[in-house]
């Protein structure tokens, strides 16, 4: 039930939010929906939260998962959050005012490679959402070693033969609770969009794949990423997903390079120790890295694993053979994914790189991603990890959704270039180079635009209420068409025809179409 005054009563107890300026939107932030994964419950599956007494305050927001910090120039830093391993919580935002409104649900996991972000970042604030007619949801969940770890004991411990994957069963148990308590809050529990972007996209589609996710949701968006084939080794980007073997592995790996003879000794070690320390090293609390500068590890396990329990198979073979959990599915890349991702040093690192990652394929490669000086060489490296580790992902997703699928699939390319100013200070590149960077389509879908103080025109904002109101139409219906807005076409194999989303808003095939079938056949072999 929806009570007034901004207080909603749910399976654990009463919430107090917080109105907006205006008294239309609510937010209840830090809310809690598993217990602290903490002592014993450390690399355990999450528990359902104990009930409280009298009314629990949801006014700001919970700490994040222990993690790494940004560097304080990376173009995702929005400066320091609380953290702490007790992080097991959502915000929601709502302009409902009655149970009986049934208002469409997205619920949004946060990108950040598994191993950084959280739902407070102010790009995903839900207020705008929410006056557009949803309710909007942001989830916390375990990240790096904390919340990937598998251990031959944890396997054996947990009478399912298998570890790992505890941040994919945290988001897990958040659509969980999102089934069991939106409609306090006016949403409709049986009409649950789940989005996100990079990692959080990487998720949609484990969750797409995942027997214990069924029916926890009836649409999903990817923007970025997705998990039908591993990522460049080369790339810096961390780990592709890994089978149980390999992932109890590296979990063994880091054992040994902290000393602990047994999960026991590794529950009782400091959260932060475990998360942060790196090969041949001490912990650094201090340490400052960024997803697309450094990898993590000989021993990380920080990455989804085919574990058998949580991930039954590659999501890949899932799709191809029609067992997805099918439900309509919209998504999409950027133009410049590669933007900020690390770049080969010249030519001839990069030529070289080539011949050893694509062999008898490297000519053809060289062709579609040319590399003639050093300086086309950092241009080419980028592009093409663009491709390899988002772009391809996104497209293969629609076309084994089209393919195999009873519900649609709609597919976008964004290219708008976003205006940073030209005296930014991004250490990933200079502003002129970005483009349509990784990321750069999240605050048109949230309508956060000004979180950051840009020179935004009047283009932007309206690009930003289009595309916000395709998002929720598709939350709505599965499908993003509605009055107004320019048709988009369902995607299929033969046509492929995408929405494209740049200084124009157009329905064209897919661009660069030859870059994108490059990867076919060198995924087809690996697999």
């Amino acid at each position: 039930m929806f009570l007034k005054d901004g207080v909603a009563e749910v399976e654990g107890g009463r919430l107090v939010g917080t109105a907006s300026a205006d008294g239309v939107v609510f937010a209840f932030k830090g809310v809690p929906y598993a217990k602290a994964p903490i002592g014993e419950l450390r690399w355990r599956p999450p528990q359902r939260c104990a009930p409280w007494a009298g009314l629990r305050c949801a006014q700001s927001f919970a700490p994040r998962c222990i993690q790494p910090a940004r560097a304080a120039n990376a173009i995702g830093n929005f400066g320091p959050e609380p953290e702490s391993e007790d992080c097991l919580y959502l915000n929601l935002w709502t302009a409902a005012r009655s149970a009986e409104e049934r208002r469409p649900v997205m619920v949004w996991f946060h990108g950040g490679a598994f191993y950084l972000g959280s739902g407070a970042l102010p790009l995903f604030d839900g207020a705008q959402l929410a006056r557009q007619g949803v309710v909007l949801v942001t989830v916390n969940y375990r990240l790096g070693r904390l919340g990937f770890l598998a251990h031959p004991d944890l396997t054996t411990e947990s009478g399912t033969g298998a570890s790992g994957n505890y941040g994919l069963m945290d988001q897990i148990a958040a659509l969980r609770w999102v089934r069991d308590n939106v409609a306090a809050f006016g949403g409709d529990p049986g009409c649950v969009t789940i989005f996100g972007q990079s990692a959080g996209s990487l998720s949609v589609s484990c969750h797409m794949v995942s027997p214990l996710a069924k029916g926890l949701f009836h649409r999903a968006i990817g923007q970025s990423a997705g998990a039908f084939g591993p990522v460049a080794d080369s790339s810096g980007t961390g780990d592709s997903m890994q089978s149980l073997a390999a992932a109890e592995r590296s979990g063994l790996a880091l054992a040994r390079a902290l000393g602990a003879k047994s999960i026991a000794e590794l529950r009782a070690r400091p959260a932060r120790g475990i998360q942060l320390v790196r090969p041949g090293g001490a912990p650094d609390a201090g340490e400052v890295i960024d997803p697309s500068r450094a990898s993590r590890g000989a021993f990380d396990t920080a990455y989804p694993i085919i574990d058998g329990h949580v991930l039954p198979e590659c999501a890949y073979a899932v799709f191809a053979a029609g067992r997805q959990n099918d439900v309509p599915v919209l998504t999409g890349s950027t133009a410049n994914e590669g933007a900020t991702m690390p770049e080969a040093p010249s030519r001839a690192a990069f030529t070289s790189q080539a011949r050893s990652d694509f062999g008898a394929m490297a000519a053809r490669f060289l062709q579609l991603y040319p590399a003639n000086s050093d300086a086309e060489a950092r241009a080419a490296s980028r592009t093409s990890i663009g491709y390899r580790n988002f772009i391809w992902q996104n497209w293969t997703w629609a076309r084994l959704q089209a393919a195999t699928g009873r519900s649609k699939a709609f597919y976008y390319h964004f290219s708008r270039v976003s205006p940073l100013p030209p005296d930014a200070d991004y250490f990933e590149n200079p502003a002129d180079k970005f483009g349509a960077f990784h990321g750069s389509e999240i605050p048109y879908v949230f309508r956060t635009l000004d979180v950051r103080p840009w020179p935004w025109q009047e283009l932007d904002r309206r690009l930003s209420a289009m595309m916000s109101a395709y998002w929720v139409n598709f939350a709505a219906a599965g499908d993003p068409n509605g009055a107004g807005l320019p048709e988009w076409p369902a995607f299929d194999g033969q046509s492929q025809r995408a929405m494209l989303f740049g200084d124009t808003t157009t329905v064209a095939p897919v661009p660069m179409r030859e870059r994108l079938e490059f990867w076919d056949p060198y995924y087809a072999g690996l697999r």
